[in-house]
């Protein structure tokens, strides 16, 4: 079996942490298959004065990535402009290069980590040269899903066309299925999984010593894009009604609304509390998990949030929204508490309730280490060789 795996959501040597989701699946499937990776990086003149696309122009044609090689080329897009045209010139930028590449290695499959404008596009390409197609759908952006524009109905007119379509979650299995006219039996659910070596219990003492922390403090954790759809605004004012004074609040990532987040927290009086330790990598990440008493993940909507398999990996129990992949990611009581997605109070009785538990953090990394990113792999490769039969 020869795949091509296609992504312009993929790290690279200027933006390592792009698409992690993406090669942690993929780098696992490349140790069962023959495997080629695409990730397509975008193009326009004076690209490198606007800010997130700043330095793409020094991403090298090919390199490699976590023992995978990865192959960069170019497409052509208009940033911010004219969205409704950009699988159009993804699909023709690229269509020599992937033509030459399907060739030399005499492709079976297209796989497809992005709906648009990568799958979108990429369609071109499987039927001008006969190939099946297999696209991953991992959240509700992928798909337009709360949009109305004329990118969501192109998405909903050609979801249908793929050959197999794996979605992170049941709740984006039932949203395909009765929003995008996909048949049910060309869907399949694949959650997320966790790499045990980087994500794992450890000693509580030596994860505060090593994050800084202090031994008779409580904390509740966060790892999160700083952006609306995180639901962090909620988390703040939950907090601020905990009646705790020892716990503090700590916050990882970054994100367009940091300043609105510390304006709220100094107006609701717990910006003394709260710690911001930027965006770290994965080898850090581990002892915040350790050190953490809670997990929390107060989304508005989420696909399959890799930042709670993490969690529970560590042994941290989780107080999340219920929304899209996160039940099934915490299917029990013993593993943490679900509340309603942008409710405050509910959200700081949990909260409290779960501080007030005492957790079984053992059998927690249990349950959250039971799905390897090997065993994902396997599960993928199973599409694929279903659709290939």
């Amino acid at each position: 079996m020869r795949v091509i795996s296609v992504s312009h959501m993929f790290p690279n040597s200027v933006y390592p942490q792009v698409g992690v989701f993406v090669k942690e699946r993929l780098k696992h499937v490349a140790l069962k298959a023959d495997l080629t990776m695409v990730a397509p990086v975008q193009s326009f003149p004076f690209s490198d004065l606007i800010g997130k696309y700043a330095g793409l122009s020094r991403v090298r044609p090919q390199e490699t990535i976590d023992g995978m090689s990865v192959h960069h080329p170019r497409y052509f897009l208009i940033p911010k402009y004219l969205k409704i045209l950009d699988a159009a010139f993804y699909s023709r930028s690229l269509a020599p290069y992937i033509e030459e590449l399907a060739e030399s290695c005499d492709c079976d499959l297209f796989d497809f980590h992005w709906v648009y404008p990568d799958a979108i596009g990429g369609l071109d390409w499987a039927r001008k040269l006969g190939k099946k197609t297999v696209v991953t759908v991992r959240g509700n952006e992928a798909i337009y899903y709360f949009d109305r524009n004329l990118v969501r109905k192109v998405v909903q007119r050609r979801l249908k066309e793929f050959d197999h379509v794996i979605a992170v979650s049941n709740d984006l299995k039932e949203k395909i299925l009765a929003d995008f006219g996909v048949e049910r039996r060309r869907v399949t659910v694949i959650p997320n999984g966790v790499d045990t070596a980087k994500f794992h219990p450890m000693d509580r003492g030596r994860a505060r010593l090593q994050c800084g922390l202090a031994a008779n403090r409580r904390y509740l954790l966060t790892v999160s894009r700083f952006s609306g759809e995180k639901g962090l605004g909620h988390l703040l004012r939950a907090f601020a009604r905990l009646r705790s004074p020892e716990t503090e609040l700590v916050l990882i990532g970054e994100g367009p609304l940091k300043g609105e987040l510390l304006a709220l927290a100094d107006s609701l009086g717990v910006r003394e509390r709260l710690k911001l330790p930027g965006v770290l990598g994965h080898a850090e990440i581990c002892a915040w998990y350790n050190a953490a008493d809670l997990f929390c993940l107060p989304s508005l909507w989420e696909g399959c949030p890799n930042v709670v398999i993490e969690a529970l990996a560590c042994g941290t129990p989780v107080v999340a929204s219920r929304v899209g992949g996160i039940p099934d990611l915490v299917p029990h009581d013993d593993h943490g508490i679900l509340v309603p997605p942008g409710d405050s109070e509910l959200l700081a009785q949990a909260l409290e309730q779960a501080l007030a538990k005492a957790w079984d953090r053992g059998g927690i990394s249990q349950f959250g280490s039971a799905h390897s990113w090997s065993e994902v792999a396997d599960r993928v490769i199973g599409v694929f060789e279903g659709v290939l039969s």
